[in-house]
Parts: structure tokens; sequence; C-alpha cells
């Protein structure tokens, strides 16, 4: 759903509001990533990132349901898809998905997660061998982090950004961090140094006076593989609770 607001409390603080980062729906499809001349990475951060981004890159995607659009990440060959709850909100049974070369295929919704945990599940029709990625164990604050997605739909197909993590809550499976993200980049992973997924990106913090406060909001890793789980025994909502 386009630009719904959460709520989240945070110690010490009022109530804040966050505001989710499903894109309306644009004009086009994005276009193909197409990548600049290889350079020299000067020192081993930009390596890191480069890194990063190559490998995990092909194996996330941009969501469009016709009403709004985000991204996800495939995690399994033939084509299960990780994403938000919201990014789904009021999408028809069948949605559109744009690999990173700007292949674009057709992906059935599977279902919802329980309890209200803000994840969903998509396939694509009829594939093998498509790239994914694999799920961290943890997270620990103070560690690096890498998000990808499609921050506000086309034209931005699969930016990358980099930031630290600073603040993990085990309870609510939330994680904090400053890597930039914006409207479009909800069902996006957030990743290790070693392309790992530690979580989904879903929100940002806004300030008091509803601006981005450069705090980001990830689904904690934690919540992800229990609902993969959930998947494979088929205890799953097959609507938005």
């Amino acid at each position: 759903m386009n630009r719904k607001p959460y709520l989240i409390a945070v110690t010490g603080l009022a109530v804040l509001s966050i505001q989710a980062l499903a894109s309306p729906n644009g004009l086009a499809f994005p276009q193909p990533n197409h990548h600049s001349n290889p350079v020299i990475a000067q020192n081993s951060e930009e390596q890191t990132r480069i890194r990063v981004n190559q490998k995990a890159s092909p194996a996330v995607v941009y969501i469009n349901t016709g009403k709004s659009s985000g991204s996800g990440f495939i995690v399994s060959s033939d084509g299960l898809i990780i994403t938000n709850a919201h990014v789904l909100q009021d999408a028809p049974a069948t949605v559109t998905v744009v690999l990173e070369d700007g292949k674009r295929l057709p992906a059935n919704v599977i279902g919802f997660a329980k309890n209200g945990v803000d994840l969903a599940a998509i396939k694509i029709r009829n594939q093998k061998n498509l790239p994914t990625l694999s799920l961290a164990k943890s997270a620990q604050v103070g560690q690096s982090v890498y998000a990808i997605g499609s921050p506000f739909g086309y034209g931005n197909l699969n930016n990358f950004t980099a930031g630290v993590l600073s603040n993990i809550d085990e309870q609510d499976g939330i994680i904090k961090h400053d890597a930039r993200i914006n409207p479009g980049n909800s069902g996006g992973p957030l990743l290790n140094s070693q392309a790992q997924v530690i979580g989904v990106n879903t929100a940002i913090q806004l300030d008091r006076n509803g601006s981005n406060s450069g705090i980001s909001i990830a689904i904690l890793v934690n919540k992800i593989q229990p609902f993969l789980t959930a998947i494979r025994q088929g205890n799953i909502s097959r609507l938005r609770r």
C-alpha cells in the first residue's frame, strides 16, 4: 500500500511516525541497470561495497502491482520472492516482477505472514536457475549494512546504498540503520558484508516535522526464517491481515 503510516514506540521519546516505502505506480517500468565500465576500488570499503552489489543485485527485483510498486529478493532458484506485505496491499493475484537485466516476468501472490508481521511472498512462474540470496544467521550493532531496491519505482532499478546498523530490537524483530532508503525500497534486502540478508527494508522514521530523520527501519532476519518455514508448511495467510 502506498505510504501507509506506521507507529513505533521509541524509548524516551514520544511515539514517532514511520512512513512505509511502497511507491505509487509509475508511468513505465524501470530501465535495466546498465553498469558503468569497471573501476579499480581505492580501498577495502569500496571493494566490499562493489563486491556486495555485484553479488546481490541480480537476485533483487522490482515489483509492480498495477497500483503500487516496491522491491523484493529471490530466495529460491525457482523464483520464490520475499517482500513486504504492504507492497502487495490490494494487489491482484498476479503481479509483474522486473529482474536486474530488465526482463519482466509474471509472479503469483503466494501469501502473507501471520501475527501482523509485514512480510509476504510471491513466486515467479515457470522459472529455474535464478540467482538467489541467502539469510544470515544473525546481525550485530555496528556492522556495515547495504540496501538494494528501487526507490520511487521507474528509472531507479536496484539502487545501492550503504550504512551502519545502529540498533536491534530482538523482541519486536526490528533493525534500525542509516543506509538511505526511500518509497519503493520496501521489501528490498538489507545485507551484510557477505551479501547475506539480515533484514527486509520496510520504513523510514520521520522526525517531529514530518521529514526523513535518516533512520531506516528493517524487519530482522529472525522474522524472515520462520516465515519461510511457514511457507513450506502451508501455514500462511492467503489474505493480508
